[in-house]
């Protein structure tokens, strides 16, 4: 594990260039999603990357995607999603979901780092900032959704972070989202 300097910027259509430099590079992350996941609540599996792409830009451009980049050296390494619910929708319709009684509840939703940068605390420094930029908002609770790989064989649904992520940033586990899957909630 290296000792890596970072910096973080929220996303915005001025960072946009770097957030689609990160993610080109990634084949648009996870099939080509764009980070467009939790922001769609039908019709996910008709969807192109394309469509994904331009989807995420619009939502930036009208002020409806929320994330921080992570940075290095003036390169982007890394990504968090959060935003406010209505904003991130998808989760609202799984039925293990237990909604929050919080009026102006965010959430954190996705995660990635560049494949040359893992495991040097890039996932880490994105929460550190996304919890950052939504207390300077106002944002007074946020929940997240990791997933524990302990009990699986595949790493692939780390997008959404782990448990220990979460518990070392100050969030408690507040319920189930299924059976790998944890509601964590942090009051800021």
């Amino acid at each position: 594990m290296m000792s890596l300097d970072f910096e973080s910027r929220e996303l915005s259509p001025s960072t946009w260039v770097d957030f689609e430099r990160l993610f080109e590079k990634h084949g648009g992350v996870q099939g080509g999603c764009w980070c467009m996941f939790y922001h769609v609540t039908e019709g996910w599996s008709k969807r192109s990357p394309q469509q994904n792409r331009a989807g995420k830009r619009t939502l930036v451009n009208d002020g409806k995607a929320h994330g921080v980049l992570v940075y290095h050296e003036g390169k982007p390494i890394g990504w968090c999603q959060f935003g406010p619910a209505k904003e991130l929708p998808r989760i609202d319709t799984l039925r293990s979901y237990k909604p929050s009684r919080e009026q102006e509840l965010w959430r954190i939703t996705c995660f990635f780092t560049d494949r040359d940068y893992r495991r040097n605390g890039v996932a880490r420094e994105a929460l550190k900032s996304a919890l950052y930029f939504m207390k300077e908002r106002g944002v007074r609770v946020v929940e997240a959704y990791p997933v524990d790989v302990r009990k699986r064989r595949s790493t692939s649904m780390l997008w959404s972070g782990t448990p220990g992520l979460f518990e070392a940033a100050g969030f408690t586990r507040v319920g189930r989202l299924g059976k790998n899957q944890w509601v964590f909630e942090k009051r800021l």
